[in-house]
């Protein structure tokens, strides 16, 4: 019994020994890393570590150029009107956008997450593990064997720590180490910046700062609502106004601040570029726009302007004015960047404005639309076909106007003879398919709910002609309206007009310098109007008064001719033809405004002749 017992206590402290010297030996193994090394095997291994910091430091710098992003999101196109793709194109390096309006015009964000940008780089340091170069210490006697593993990150603040697992065998001689595992820290400003980023992009999301800029650049450089003192039409130029607000984009989105101390202002006047976001910022941010990225102006409102105060009916006034009035839809890219002299941060987001108006707050997730609720119930499927007069296909774009609301459907792609586009459309009462195409007049082509599933839209070709009113004309004005296409031309600015085949009601009016005065205009006009309360709903009037002073006005341009005439012009005559002769009624520079106001209805009533050659 006793010696049970001896030998059971023997058991009992061979198995406590064992136990002991595992503990000790997994110790040893787990922090055998550069202490443990051989010092001969020391080299090698600092060089392991150095290519892995290297490593690590490209990914880092991956991160910040691509928005947070190594692998960039499935890449998504835009169209040829919806120009925004799911990336910017800088230098030709593509970052993804953190929101963008995708080419069936739904807002879409694509923000990284910390621990996104976590796995990633482990994975991009634990792939390339392998690709350490041993060869120069392979020929000084070193054999090295290196895998691939894995890679635990954490961003933090100012550093980036990396935890590896991964196992790396160096041999000597008889000297020899087997290290699993390895640990090392970069000092980095990726967490900082990333975290900026967020503030930043929240700000932008929630309070539309960089629309609210964008609008006033539209103002401060596009016609949107206004008069011009003149007795002349004014012709506003479409190309023009786009390459006005690209350079307004261009010459004032770079100036815009944050609230911080990174940056100098040269006068007080530049606290208006200056945006208070609700925190101090201590980097460097740039904002950026180039006139090279992908932009959209579309503009609503009619591009020729006419003067009132010369119609019968008004009377002589006493001055002329011309009224206008646009209304712009315009997104174009923001590149925000967030740097010192090592490291960057960069992301972009795209700018909306929808009828002069900046988008609204978003303070939620992705998948807003901008589209109204009309265009958001797509539920009716339609085939859509486009073509010229030959019945040859002509890939265009698909809009459906609803209502008051015009919704992105997509375009026609050519398949064999036909361009075709299958998609979803909202249910509607009278609506109407709009075809647009390049070299086209847009079409449309009326379809109803539940009853057709095929649209048939022919677009007319466009046909440039050389307009010609003869020697010693100038300016004119030249109008061709028909009922679904209007073309205009300021002559001799525009030499040339666009038409297709249709029945036309032609209007010209010349000018030529004048020398007339509107005297200025200081009196008191009255008027009848309604009586408050109960008195003006049973029909009681009241007569108010008020000032009106106009200085005196120059009248720098005078009618001096003009007519109408109705043609129908075939696409045979603008196919054979390249020139328009006119043969327009002159009446003489008037001398008085009553004769300037008689030019002007004789303008309205004379009749005028077109010739094709």
């Amino acid at each position: 019994m006793g010696k049970n017992r001896r030998a059971q206590v023997t058991i009992f402290i061979i198995i406590a020994i064992l136990i002991v010297g595992g503990i000790i030996l997994f110790f040893a193994l787990k922090g055998f890393g550069v202490k443990s090394i051989p010092t001969e095997l020391e080299p090698v291994y600092d060089y392991y570590i150095s290519c892995l910091e290297d490593t690590s430091r490209q990914g880092i710098q991956l991160l910040g150029e691509q928005g947070g992003y190594i692998e960039t999101p499935e890449f998504v196109p835009g169209s040829n009107y919806r120009p925004f793709s799911s990336e910017l194109d800088f230098f030709g390096q593509g970052i993804p956008y953190w929101m963008y309006v995708t080419g069936n015009n739904l807002l879409k964000e694509q923000v990284p997450t910390k621990t996104s940008m976590e796995e990633e780089l482990g994975k991009y340091v634990g792939e390339r593990i392998v690709d350490c170069d041993f060869s120069a210490l392979e020929e000084a006697g070193f054999d090295v064997y290196s895998e691939s593993g894995e890679v635990d990150v954490v961003v933090k603040e100012g550093v980036v720590s990396f935890d590896v697992v991964a196992p790396l065998a160096i041999y000597r001689g008889e000297s020899s180490a087997i290290v699993d595992k390895h640990s090392f820290e970069l000092n980095s400003k990726l967490g900082k910046f990333y975290g900026m980023a967020l503030d930043i992009y929240d700000y932008e999301k929630s309070s539309a700062f960089l629309e609210e800029y964008g609008v006033d650049v539209m103002r401060l450089y596009a016609p949107v609502t206004g008069t011009e003192i003149t007795c002349s039409p004014k012709v506003f130029v479409d190309e023009e106004i786009r390459a006005d607000i690209v350079e307004g984009l261009t010459l004032n989105v770079p100036t815009i601040k944050l609230d911080g101390d990174y940056y100098e202002l040269s006068s007080k006047e530049r606290d208006y570029f200056v945006a208070d976001a609700g925190f101090s910022v201590d980097e460097n941010i740039n904002f950026m726009y180039s006139s090279e990225w992908p932009t959209r102006i579309e503009m609503y409102g009619d591009r020729v302007a006419k003067p009132v105060g010369l119609q019968e009916g008004f009377g002589i006034l006493g001055f002329c004015y011309v009224p206008y009035h646009f209304v712009y839809d315009i997104n174009y890219p923001v590149l925000i960047q967030i740097y010192d002299n090592e490291e960057l941060f960069q992301f972009p987001v795209s700018v909306i404005i929808e009828k002069n108006r900046p988008r609204d707050a978003l303070p939620s997730i992705t998948g807003e639309f901008v589209d109204s609720d009309v265009c958001e119930f797509k539920n009716q499927d339609v085939r859509v076909y486009t073509y010229d007069w030959n019945l040859n296909p002509v890939e265009s774009r698909i809009q459906y106007k609803c209502l008051n609301s015009v919704c992105e459907i997509g375009e026609t792609k050519t398949m064999g003879s036909d361009a075709i586009l299958e998609g979803k459309f909202p249910s509607c009462v009278g609506g109407v398919v709009i075809a647009s195409s390049e070299g086209y007049a847009d079409s449309k082509a009326e379809i109803f709910p539940n009853e057709d599933s095929v649209a048939n839209v022919i677009l007319k070709k466009k046909y440039k002609m050389n307009l010609d009113l003869g020697s010693g004309v100038k300016q004119a004005w030249i109008s061709f309206e028909s009922e679904d296409y209007n073309a205009v031309a300021l002559y001799p600015e525009t030499k040339s007009i666009e038409l297709v085949e249709g029945f036309y009601n032609v209007s010209v009016q010349i000018y030529d310098d004048s020398s007339l005065k509107f005297p200025a205009i200081n009196d008191v006009k009255c008027v009848d109007v309604p009586k408050s309360g109960i008195a003006g709903f049973l029909g009681g009037e009241t007569e108010e008064c008020f000032d009106v002073n106009i200085p005196e006005t120059n009248v720098d341009f005078a009618v001096i001719g003009g007519g109408k005439t109705t043609e129908f012009i075939t696409e045979g005559q603008l196919i054979e033809s390249n020139e328009i002769n006119f043969v327009v009624p002159l009446f003489g520079l008037p001398n008085s405004i009553e004769s300037l106001q008689q030019n002007f209805i004789k303008s309205e009533d004379e009749t005028i002749y077109l010739s094709f050659e």
